[in-house]
């Protein structure tokens, strides 16, 4: 008969060997999220290299709804960013982004008669990482009358990997990449491939792509 020290004692065993196999895990899980994230921040950084070169125009249209849209953007810059954070006593990637920026020769005019209709097209374009500037006019009360809205013909393409080390799992936004807009996926470190990184750049520069294959 099992005694209540001998039941504890296999308990504590149990608990040792469940949190050794998750340490192992885990460790595990940063060996391929490092060696995943390393392999997309090199393609990136020589992709921008080449569009420095490049300086291709953009083939897509952003549509910015019910005011416009910018078609025929040149690429103004291009760039690959990365941050480590300490874990373990090492530095590992906590994220890496590439970002290009296009710019287009007008800005986008428009006029709000209404107050949440202005808030709500601001909202949406700082979500985009758009720049805008708005003049208010109000009557004499401080009531609302009308806002009128300039947005700078720029539009900020960007992809950005997190690590998610707890989870094993790195995280992809997508900004901007035909149109005005933002997608997030939870990948495996297997997903987060030079080849998913060719089929991004093939989709941002309007080539044929594989790209919602590889996102699925």
């Amino acid at each position: 008969m099992m005694g209540l020290l001998d039941d504890l004692k296999q308990q504590a065993e149990s608990v040792q060997t469940d949190d050794a196999e998750q340490r192992r895990v885990y460790l595990a899980n940063m060996g391929f999220i490092e060696a995943a994230m390393g392999s997309a921040m090199a393609y990136f950084y020589e992709l921008a290299n080449q569009l420095k070169v490049v300086k291709p125009v953009s083939p897509h249209v952003y549509r910015v709804w019910g005011v416009g849209e910018f078609t025929r953007l040149n690429m103004t810059l291009a760039a690959a960013n990365s941050r480590n954070k300490s874990l373990e006593g090492k530095d590992c990637p906590d994220y890496i982004e590439f970002i290009v920026e296009w710019q287009g020769a007008e800005p986008l005019r428009t006029v709000c008669s209404s107050q949440s209709a202005a808030k709500h097209l601001k909202e949406q374009l700082w979500q985009y990482g758009c720049k805008l500037e708005e003049k208010v006019q109000s009557a004499a009360d401080g009531k609302f009358i009308r806002a009128a809205i300039t947005i700078a013909p720029i539009v900020p393409t960007r992809f950005r990997f997190d690590a998610v080390y707890e989870t094993g799992k790195i995280r992809l936004n997508i900004r901007n990449l035909a149109n005005l807009g933002e997608d997030q996926y939870v990948l495996s470190p297997a997903q987060c491939t030079p080849a998913l990184c060719e089929e991004l750049a093939k989709a941002m520069l309007g080539k044929p792509h594989q790209l919602a294959e590889l996102l699925r």
